[in-house]
């Protein structure tokens, strides 16, 4: 049994899925299972009841997730005193963020920490808002950036921009009607803003022609002249200053977001992680 197998087993335990705690660890379907069987070779119980459709925890199986979590965040902790107890900033800053938000906006505060503090190793990864949520809440993740969509109470935050919600294309005058309109999901809080919009507005149903879960692909598509796109302003900014698209009207109101850093509430957030934080924030301004 080594720390990997706990931190395996943990994961698959707090996400309920074997393949998930191999997608989030970057390891294969069999390192995972691998582990937790020789967490119970080692306590000599069975800690799930293994079958192929349900991943479900064993009574013996629930002590060891509260267990191992205990322990998981002492030895965080024992790493955050020790490589605090410098002047230097060093160690490890591991974050997860959506793609859009790396390409579009994460990239140049990335480049001047590098600079600032070459002592810290950064891993990034990327993810939908639900990846980088569960990422933060297994204890694998520093800090995540996310654009809130109402699902962040488990989590410490700090909110780094704001911004709105636009349709897009690469002609002014286009018609979305016409065009068609490519939004990331219907379940999304701020598509079903644009369609009660859109209804009280036009009297009509939101002439929605795709769903695709990446702004940043959206952003593409409109590129390529495959149709109106709905995204956060901030992955566009380039493409309208550079006039390669336009902003269109919206009905009535646009809908507000805010992208926010946020971290478990449960876990100190390491002075690395602090200073990422607030370069994060003194480059939105």
């Amino acid at each position: 049994m080594n720390i990997y197998h706990l931190k395996y087993f943990l994961d698959a335990a707090r996400l309920g899925s074997v393949s998930k705690s191999a997608q989030l660890n970057l390891v294969g379907h069999s390192a995972v299972s691998q582990a937790i069987k020789s967490l119970e070779e080692h306590f000599g119980v069975p800690l799930i009841f293994h079958s192929k459709r349900l991943f479900q925890l064993t009574p013996e199986g629930e002590l060891c997730l509260n267990e191992a979590t205990h322990m998981l965040n002492q030895l965080e902790e024992m790493k955050h005193k020790i490589q605090t107890n410098t002047d230097e900033v060093r160690g490890e800053l591991v974050i997860w963020a959506p793609q859009s938000l790396i390409v579009d906006s994460l990239y140049q505060t990335l480049e001047i920490y590098q600079k600032r503090f070459p002592l810290v190793k950064i891993k990034l990864f990327t993810g939908a808002a639900t990846q980088v949520r569960g990422a933060v809440l297994s204890g694998n993740v520093h800090i995540g950036l996310v654009v809130d969509d109402g699902h962040l109470t488990p989590f410490n935050q700090r909110i780094i921009k704001g911004g709105e919600f636009i349709l897009i294309d690469k002609n002014a005058k286009s018609s979305p009607e016409k065009r068609g309109i490519i939004v990331s999901s219907m379940e999304k809080v701020e598509v079903h803003h644009l369609i009660k919009n859109y209804k009280s507005t036009f009297k009509k149903n939101l002439p929605i022609k795709m769903e695709v879960m990446s702004w940043g692909v959206i952003k593409t598509l409109v590129e390529k002249d495959f149709g109106v796109g709905y995204v956060p302003d901030y992955c566009v900014t380039k493409e309208l200053s550079e006039g390669r698209l336009q902003k269109l009207p919206s009905p009535r109101l646009q809908f507000k977001y805010q992208v926010k850093a946020i971290w478990a509430k449960n876990k100190q957030l390491p002075k690395n992680a602090q200073h990422f934080v607030d370069l994060l924030k003194a480059q939105s301004k």
